[in-house]
């Protein structure tokens, strides 16, 4: 997409598609109800026919007004504090595990064993299930279907752009994907009504409580289930970035030690609202973001027959965000292809570095912006935080996998296909 973009700022990527490269036209497309300019529309890419969408599929704005409002509060940075103990219990699994497999002579793939643990908190907090991929060290069957849908979906999102391709994409589709869809359903549906069933007896909330509260119906309940499911497993990918990043440069990894253990002598000590008191963790993680954009794709909308960016636009054409293109274009930021955490340090900070005094803070918008911009952005912000400060007070951190290389060897499908990173994690020396 970025090589697209260097012959100019739009790109037509299909007979009715536009890819914008600027943030003007990232503020014209994703915030024109605020603005109460006319909306463009969600388009149908996300849609999965269901009679009830998730959330951040679902295209009526004024069902998604209610819904998100219904939804808003339970992510609030005070209704997720009940969470952390949960993400520590997880962690707990995790270290245990790393204790007897991470320290042997081939190490581990990090990447793996962080899909395992974000699919195991998603399992605990949204549905009050324990899925226990990393007690048991293997993916789990959902887990596994989730990564063979994915790579069907991305197929199936480029045909929608061509209709008269399109219907024949069903008749293409392997039996393992139809298998894998059925899979995620079934399991979905038999956990959830079995967590309707011990509604009263349940220890903790979850991010369904008030839901189920409501009697809201099965499909319903799975529908948003499903989605917040896949976006928990998906910050397992931002996690492993920021491991390998951290690894291919060392200084930054040391900094990150010294920062979080002088802070924290125990993990006991730790809780999220000192951990963002910490500004070299919160550099790290914006830099990864950066790199790692975790939505790379454009998320599309349909004109309703307006300008962007200087540009009009009919209605009907669908527009699109490049947020790779952008976050790693030297217009908005100095040295793009390069992890340079200090960039987001404060300048008063003394490690900040005057090299980036240039760079355009508006071009980096990692969970979107506008009324539908990501809602579990605090979630996934916490969860970083927690894991990531965990392994780095706890461990010496190897890479066995020199030869790696993050944005080459990465492979986008509907979910993020990693690399291998293999890391060999020892106890840390001072502990």
């Amino acid at each position: 997409m970025f090589g697209m973009h260097v012959n100019g700022d739009v790109v037509r990527i299909a007979p009715n598609d536009l890819v914008f490269l600027t943030p003007q036209a990232y503020t014209d497309i994703y915030t024109s109800t605020i603005d109460r300019k006319p909306a463009f529309i969600k388009s149908h890419m996300l849609d999965t026919g269901d009679k009830h969408e998730g959330l951040p599929s679902e295209r009526d704005l004024d069902v998604h007004r209610a819904l998100r409002k219904k939804m808003s509060p339970e992510f609030s940075p005070r209704a997720l504090k009940k969470f952390e103990p949960v993400i520590h219990e997880h962690v707990d699994d995790l270290i245990d595990q790393l204790e007897m497999t991470g320290k042997g002579a081939e190490g581990v793939d990090a990447a793996q064993w962080f899909e395992w643990l974000f699919c195991d908190i998603a399992g605990s907090t949204t549905l009050n299930h324990k899925f226990r991929n990393v007690q048991s060290g293997q993916a789990q069957p959902l887990l596994k279907a989730i990564q063979v849908v994915g790579k069907w979906l991305t197929v199936k999102h480029c045909l929608q752009r061509f209709p008269l391709i399109y219907p024949f994409s069903f008749v293409c589709m392997p039996p393992s994907v139809g298998l894998s869809f059925y899979s995620i359903l079934s399991e979905t549906k038999s956990v959830i009504r079995k967590r309707i069933q011990n509604k009263n007896d349940l220890k903790r909330q979850d991010f369904l409580t008030g839901m189920v509260a409501e009697d809201r119906p099965v499909d319903f309940l799975v529908s948003q289930a499903s989605h917040l499911v896949f976006d928990h497993y998906e910050s397992s990918s931002p996690m492993t970035a920021a491991v390998c990043f951290l690894l291919k440069y060392p200084t930054a990894l040391r900094k990150l030690q010294q920062e979080v253990r002088s802070a924290f002598p125990q993990a006991t000590d730790m809780t999220d609202a000192a951990l963002q008191e910490l500004p070299w963790l919160h550099a790290v993680l914006e830099e990864t973001l950066r790199l790692h954009t975790n939505v790379p794709y454009g998320l599309s909308r349909f004109s309703p027959g307006a300008t962007v960016d200087g540009h009009y636009v009919a209605k009907g054409v669908e527009v699109h965000s490049a947020a790779y293109a952008t976050t790693h274009s030297p217009r908005y930021f100095n040295k793009p292809y390069e992890f340079h955490p200090e960039r987001w340090l404060p300048p008063t900070d003394p490690a900040y570095d005057s090299t980036f005094d240039d760079d355009d803070r508006q071009a980096f918008r990692p969970f979107s912006i506008g009324t539908r911009n990501c809602l579990g952005q605090n979630m996934g912000y916490l969860m970083l935080r927690l894991v990531l400060a965990r392994l780095v007070q706890h461990y010496d951190w190897e890479l066995l996998s020199p030869e790696v290389d993050w944005d080459r060897d990465l492979r986008l499908w509907a979910v993020w296909d990693k690399p291998c990173v293999k890391v060999r994690f020892t106890l840390a020396k001072e502990i």
